[in-house]
């Protein structure tokens, strides 16, 4: 992968209920390295848990209280193993068709996939996304409303599903990209460590995501994983990424208590990607300028630690905080433009 020397991409969600609406907006303002969106607001089997859940066993779904879950009480036997002959007859074939996601699951994806063909063009990269293994074995439960992170059976059922739907996604995106870059997102990890999350010992963390990375090194992608605030990042370097994004602008400094791992992981490669324009109302009293200088600050917080300048700039991306469905289309929109505008301007330093 060439150094992408601060290029501006998205987390993934748009507030959006017009995919065609959202997949011009992105092709229009991230002309470098564009996304497919995902839009949570336009349908309850759109929100990044509930997307990757067709065809689990066990599967209850109450459209009505806008809930999934996964009933675990009941005797799911043939269905595990009509699961886990799905999934090894996918392995051993690599026709990922079975896993593929659908128009109700992902409105924009088929849109977008269209468009980047139509563009009659070789993106530098093109950047795709999943939710990752730890915070879908979060966020889905059971129907007592425990995580099934914590069940022996259905952790294992998860993990495959994410591995094996973040696959085709690269997949089928990756004709339009010199790079295929991967966000795997868990935004779970911002709590790892904190009273919330007992029983989730750092090894399990580096097994189940690493899992997840090492699926989508094999269809050649890189691999970035997004957490929405701080965590232990040497545990996710350690799971394999290839890329760190987190919420720079609201934990900034977070990632400089790692400066000694950071240098060589950005020597190797690795990719810091700066979540630094807001994704809530702050945004609307934010300028280039401003978000230019918060930038450049972490910049030099890293240099200061002894990390060389033109590596950071070179192994960098900006990106939104997180996702913007939380804002109003016109904020979002506006936190678009702004993120395009912030980029060019820190490009015409990093790229001299």
């Amino acid at each position: 992968m060439k150094p992408p020397q601060c290029m501006a991409t998205m987390i993934g969600s748009l507030p959006h209920k017009d995919p065609e609406r959202a997949v011009q907006l992105v092709l229009a303002h991230l002309s470098e390295a564009p996304i497919w969106p995902e839009l949570p607001n336009r349908s309850f089997f759109e929100d990044m848990v509930h997307a990757h859940t067709a065809g689990l066993p066990g599967l209850v779904v109450d459209e009505q209280a806008h809930k999934m879950y996964i009933d675990t009480s009941l005797d799911h036997a043939a269905e595990l193993a009509g699961f886990y002959e799905k999934t090894m007859a996918a392995e051993a074939s690599g026709d990922l068709e079975e896993f593929a996601m659908h128009s109700k699951y992902a409105s924009a994806m088929e849109i977008a996939a269209l468009a980047f063909e139509r563009a009659g063009r070789i993106y530098p990269i093109i950047k795709v996304h999943c939710i990752g293994p730890v915070s879908f074995q979060l966020g889905l439960k059971d129907a007592q409303g425990k995580a099934l992170f914590y069940d022996e059976t259905f952790q294992e059922v998860l993990t495959r599903q994410i591995c094996l739907q973040a696959r085709w996604i690269a997949r089928r995106f990756s004709g339009f990209g010199e790079t295929t870059l991967a966000f795997l997102d868990e935004p779970s990890l911002a709590a790892f460590g904190s009273s919330s999350f007992l029983g989730v010992m750092r090894a399990d963390v580096v097994a189940r995501l690493g899992t997840a990375v090492a699926a989508l090194k094999s269809e050649g992608a890189k691999v970035g994983v997004h957490v929405c605030g701080n965590t232990d990042w040497p545990m996710i370097i350690e799971a394999g990424a290839d890329l760190l994004n987190y919420d720079a602008y609201e934990y900034g400094s977070s990632m400089l208590v790692y400066a000694d791992q950071i240098g060589p992981y950005l020597e190797r490669g690795g990719i810091i990607a700066w979540g630094i324009v807001p994704n809530n109302d702050k945004v609307r009293t934010e300028s280039v300028q401003s978000l230019k200088d918060r930038f450049f600050s972490l910049v030099d917080g890293l240099v200061a630690a002894g990390v060389d300048r033109q590596l950071v700039l070179d192994q960098s991306m900006l990106t939104p905080a997180c996702g913007l469905a939380p804002l109003s289309v016109e904020d979002a929109e506006h936190a678009i433009k702004l993120l395009a505008e912030l980029a060019a301007s820190v490009q015409a330093i990093a790229r001299n």
